[in-house]
């Protein structure tokens, strides 16, 4: 029993310890004076559709007509792949076979149940309603943060009918083109 407590104890100071750690805080945001082409973001995407929700992990890189999600498990673990381009889009999952499609919504929609327009997803994440936009999508942007004279969106909420689509910028880096 006397040797239980030591060990008691030390897990206990291991435990307070632990949670005095700070995290590092998030690399600042740029300095951007307009909007950039180019970007390359982290963070989270939560979909719930009805009874059905999912959150993972999500790595976005935007290019002049190219698009690439690299999607996650909460637990950082890679799921899924979408890549596209102005000849189509791939879905690469883990063990399985290249999916194509015509556009990058198509496979959106297979992944995660809602097809996605990355174009209308980098108007909502730089705080722009395009005139375009499907009239159907309702979108706030939450939280914003400041990057030199944008505002970038911290925290989206879309909604469409019975389906939200929820994502948290984690960090944000334009790219050059």
């Amino acid at each position: 029993m006397r040797a239980l407590i030591p060990r008691c104890a030390a897990l206990a100071l291991t435990l307070v310890l632990g949670a005095c750690a700070t995290l590092s805080p998030p690399p600042p945001l740029p300095q951007l004076a307009s909007i950039p082409e180019a970007f390359e973001m982290s963070g989270r995407i939560a979909i719930r559709q009805g009874e059905r929700s999912e959150i993972a992990k999500l790595r976005w890189t935007r290019r002049k007509g190219s698009d690439l999600w690299v999607i996650a498990s909460p637990l950082g673990n890679e799921v899924a792949r979408i890549e596209s381009s102005p000849h189509g889009a791939t879905l690469l999952q883990a063990g399985g076979t290249p999916q194509e499609a015509p556009d990058f919504q198509a496979l959106t929609g297979r992944i995660l149940g809602v097809a996605l327009d990355p174009a209308l997803l980098a108007a909502w994440l730089h705080g722009q309603a395009p005139a375009q936009a499907p009239s159907e999508w309702k979108f706030t942007v939450d939280e914003t943060q400041p990057a030199g004279a944008v505002q970038l969106a911290k925290r989206i909420t879309a909604t469409r009918g019975d389906v939200t689509v929820k994502l948290v910028v984690d960090t944000y880096q334009p790219l050059a083109e």
